[in-house]
């Protein structure tokens, strides 16, 4: 059996298609929720994170896997990871993302469902251009009545 190695493909980007991505990227930085503040409270024994939006997430601490059995005194070395989306500690050698925290705040179902109805509002070139192609066809069918026999 041989093998036939491809040869390597050299992607090449252009400087105005860097300034864009890094255009985007600031933006999403500047707009994206991010931990502006977190500390451990012994008294209720969870994690209270304050966010970019002004919101306050407290979550218990027994409820998010890494820290679930950590010693309170090992939360005095939390500290929001660089990108501002994480908490992390050295002492439990363990972090939790923004993402979990929510999460685990506030349910998978009911993020699932928030996310798909975020997903569903979303509007595109491609979706109206199917809307209307539907409409010329008369729209959605009526829904057939059914009599009870």
């Amino acid at each position: 059996m041989s093998v036939t190695l491809k040869k390597p493909v050299r992607i090449s980007t252009t400087a105005a298609e860097m300034q864009e991505a890094i255009k985007i990227g600031r933006e999403r930085d500047r707009t994206a929720t991010k931990i502006v503040a977190a500390s451990y409270e012994r008294g209720r024994g969870a994690i209270v994170v304050e966010l970019s939006t002004g919101a306050i997430l407290s979550v218990p601490k027994s409820a998010i896997p890494g820290f679930a059995k950590a010693k309170p005194s090992a939360f005095a070395d939390l500290e929001i990871t660089a990108g501002r989306e994480g908490l992390w500690s050295d002492s439990i050698d363990d972090g939790v993302l923004l993402e979990q925290l929510i999460v685990i705040a506030a349910g998978k179902e009911i993020v699932g469902f928030l996310g798909a109805q975020i997903n569903a509002s979303k509007t595109s070139p491609a979706r109206a251009s199917a809307s209307r192609a539907n409409g010329l066809k008369g729209g959605r069918p009526r829904l057939k009545k059914t009599t009870a026999a």
